[in-house]
């Protein structure tokens, strides 16, 4: 890849740990400024990103932090929505209250988000791109994450019909969906029951969950100019999970080594 992101300005949200701390790392690498929008602060800061303490499902607390990014920057070229968070339960048992919870953080906060670039992008005239972590969950059914699945899977509408109201002013919109990745929610699911790494790796034709930085790498190459010409699409990155029509495929149709 060239370097493509120098001089660009981007914001990530949920940018502290995580696939968002691999992004971070990964644009901050390639010469662009980060910030990290975050309700947490990180563990480990990185050197040159700026973390910016925001609620992804709050109006106010978005504009505040794009108005903090605009004194600070003076633009905002790349937008990667990332924050998220994890709520299992079957409906009928799970409390509206938490369905509320993961679709206004992974959906409200595109939504939110995306309402605050699209028009400093516009005004700049210069296009830019907006990438949004989806999942493998848009997909498949996920037993006990009905609302993870429904907020995904609404990630990636939204990503199709924002593309289309932008294309014209060079503004290019995809999505990233990641399988398994060793993140905290999947460290959340192995301590609460719900997943198993055993049973993870096994739907996997890979045989292995995928490192953040995987993800990251996915997310560069839609926020560079290596891809100027991809809008409205999502990129899978699930080491073949979602695509097998056999899961557990025997020996003589699987490649020899």
């Amino acid at each position: 890849m060239t370097n493509s992101l120098a001089g660009k300005v981007a914001a990530i949200t949920g940018g502290a740990r995580g696939i968002g701390d691999a992004i971070a790392a990964r644009l901050l690498s390639d010469g662009a400024r980060v910030f990290a929008l975050d309700k947490i602060a990180p563990d480990e800061p990185r050197d040159g990103v700026t973390y910016l303490e925001t609620d992804v499902t709050s109006p106010d607390s978005v504009a505040n932090a794009f108005a903090t990014i605009d004194a600070q920057a003076g633009q905002i070229d790349i937008l990667v929505n990332n924050a998220g968070i994890q709520r299992v339960g079957l409906v009928g048992q799970v409390s509206f209250a938490d369905f509320s919870a993961v679709v206004a953080t992974h959906l409200n906060g595109f939504f939110l988000c995306a309402s605050e670039v699209v028009p400093r992008m516009v005004r700049r005239g210069k296009g830019g791109a907006i990438v949004s972590i989806a999942s493998t969950a848009a997909f498949v059914g996920l037993p006990g994450r009905g609302a993870y699945c429904a907020a995904k899977a609404g990630i990636l509408g939204l990503t199709r019909a924002l593309s289309l109201e932008v294309a014209t002013q060079g503004i290019r919109v995809n999505a990233v969906a990641p399988g398994f990745t060793r993140t905290k929610f999947i460290e959340q699911g192995l301590a609460d029951g719900s997943l198993q790494e055993d049973w993870m790796v096994a739907r996997v034709p890979m045989k292995r969950l995928a490192a953040t930085e995987e993800i990251a790498n996915a997310v560069r190459f839609l926020a560079g100019d290596e891809a100027t010409y991809m809008t409205g699409q999502s990129i899978v990155v699930d080491g073949g999970w979602i695509v097998q029509g056999i899961p557990e495929a025997p020996t003589w149709l699987q490649a020899s080594s």
